[in-house]
């Protein structure tokens, strides 16, 4: 979504929603909702993405809500009541949409498209802001209660702006790719393509200007999708097509928009994750048959003392041994007292050579033993590790964490690498994606969301003498409370609230209470080889609580 088509998408949509009563609000990823407005003649769902670089359009896709609402889409439902407007900032890609409030006030959602990430952010007619999806602090500080003010912006000049001042700009551009970089707002390869093929063709900017802020203002677009020169784009109005090897045609901007991503392979993060859950519950299926038929093998050769008693016997015996017997009755002396044995065969061999076979049964019982008791021990772990998995699958917030499980699975050997998934993203840093929280004592709080994060939280995270948390007997996250100095001194309050936490990001989050270790990190160790997020506990205590999670907090 380019700045051209995200401006005139602002213009499109105001208007098909200004006077619209919005019916509902559902937050399907961390940065991703889905608006439903009633136009008095049909109903439009608006998307609304700020997960990497903002978008808005409306969409045709049904998305269900979420179990419980996240804390910013409590908010919109309980504010937002009716559009008013719809606007974007001529110089940047930020979009306003005004609506009036419970109390028939104004309040602006806005929508940050730029950046690694976008944002969204609701602020009040004083221009206060009420909340936000991606609280900052720096430069440039949003927080809630403080004034929105608009980024910094380069020093640009608008393509709506005044014909002397617009003028000299476009007319120093050699070819469209310096047209492409001039600063002028909004531009785009495509754009820039077009006027530089109006002006081959006789046309003057001053013309090919008129045509083009007629059409914004008009708000007459057509919704293009333009190829040339192996490359790709969107235009919103008919201008030098002739320039193009080939040109779609849509209804409008939402439908052009939604068709290319859904044929760029994007795969929804909905989608996405029915995939990599069903994924998981096949893998762990053909793990649960693996540890059956390794217990059933286990079984068949579980007396490998009663095969090297055998052989002792026979040697002890083989003067009673005729060739060719099928078996012989001994006396089994390892009984007390005395019993007779029938040991069994083998007629093509001679009695020392029966003995030897007992002893070679013996020794592949043995180590068969080793090999089950290994192989348990591994598929064991591994089924462990896939719970922790399916968890934060479930915990998953949006395209950030689906990623890093898309990641993990890779790793493992389950999953291919595609580009299809998701896109390559850069990878997030274990630091920046942990939970955070204070105990009543102002003690700091750290837990991961996924196995990468856990082992970070419990590998370089938790120091010797802090404390570590964890859901007993089920997959949830490592937590850690850093003592800060305050060894053997944390209070039981704060300990207990550390672990409603543990609970509350634990597959027992629903449960009325959940037994969570605590242990300190000397205690914590990571086994050789492990996956990530798996470790073993030497020793520990356990407390009960019931579990809270961070939307809880009074």
């Amino acid at each position: 979504m380019d700045s051209v088509i995200f401006q005139a998408m602002a213009i499109e949509l105001n208007r098909k929603l200004a006077s619209s009563r919005l019916d509902r609000v559902v937050q399907i990823t961390a940065g991703t909702l889905i608006l439903r407005f009633w136009t008095g003649r049909e109903k439009i769902h608006l998307l609304l993405k700020a997960d990497g670089q903002g978008s808005f359009y409306q969409t045709c896709q049904t998305h269900s809500a979420p179990a419980r609402p996240p804390r910013f889409c409590q908010l919109l439902r309980a504010r937002l009541r009716r559009l008013i407007e719809v606007h974007a900032e001529p110089l940047d890609r930020i979009v306003h949409f005004a609506f009036t409030d419970v109390n028939h006030e104004r309040c602006d959602l806005i929508l940050e498209g730029f950046g690694a990430q976008g944002n969204l952010i609701l602020v009040d007619a004083s221009g206060r802001i009420i909340d936000l999806l991606r609280r900052q602090q720096g430069p440039r500080t949003l927080l809630p209660g403080e004034p929105y003010v608009l980024p910094g912006q380069k020093q640009r000049i608008s393509l709506f702006a005044d014909r002397q001042e617009l003028l000299p700009v476009l007319s120093a551009a050699i070819n469209e790719k310096d047209m492409a970089r001039l600063d002028i707002a909004p531009m785009s390869p495509p754009l820039a393509r077009a006027i530089c093929m109006e002006q081959g063709a006789g046309h003057t900017l001053d013309t090919i200007l008129d045509k083009v802020q007629e059409t914004f203002r008009s708000g007459s677009f057509e919704a293009l999708r333009v190829t040339w020169d192996s490359q790709s784009g969107m235009m919103p109005m008919a201008l030098g097509l002739h320039g193009f090897d080939h040109i779609d045609v849509f209804e409008d901007l939402s439908a052009m928009l939604e068709a290319t991503r859904e044929e760029e392979g994007h795969e929804s993060p909905r989608d996405l994750t029915a995939r990599l859950a069903n994924l998981i519950s096949k893998q762990r299926k053909k793990l649960i048959k693996r540890l059956d038929n390794v217990a059933a093998e286990s079984v068949r050769q579980a007396d490998p003392e009663g095969m090297r008693i055998k052989g002792d016997l026979l040697l002890a015996h083989l003067h009673q041994i005729k060739r060719g017997a099928e078996s012989v009755d001994v006396d089994d002396y390892y009984q007390s007292p005395v019993v007779k044995m029938k040991i069994y065969l083998d007629t093509r061999l001679s009695p020392q050579e029966n003995a030897e076979r007992y002893f070679k049964l013996y020794r592949k019982a043995k180590r068969a033993a080793d090999h089950h008791q290994r192989r348990l021990h591994e598929t064991e772990q591994e089924i462990a590790w896939l719970d922790q998995v399916e968890l934060s699958l479930q915990e998953a917030e949006g395209g950030d964490d689906l990623y890093q499980i898309q990641l993990e699975l890779e790793a493992a050997g389950l999953l291919k690498q595609t580009k299809g998934q998701l896109g390559r993203r850069q990878t997030v840093a274990p630091q920046d994606q942990l939970h955070q929280a204070e105990t009543p004592a102002g003690l700091r709080l750290f837990w991961g969301k996924n196995s990468r994060t856990n082992d970070y939280v419990s590998r370089r995270l938790t120091g010797p003498d802090d404390l570590w948390l964890h859901a007993h007997r089920m997959p949830g996250c490592h937590l850690v409370l850093k003592c800060e100095g305050q060894v053997g001194q944390v209070s039981e309050e704060d300990i207990l609230y550390a672990a409603s936490l543990a609970a509350g990001y634990s597959k027992g989050k629903d449960a009325g209470k959940v037994e969570v270790i605590v242990a300190h990190g000397k205690d914590v160790k990571k086994p050789k080889g492990a996956r990530p997020g798996l470790v073993t506990v030497d020793t520990y205590r356990t407390v009960v609580v019931a579990p809270k999670r961070l939307s809880e907090r009074g």
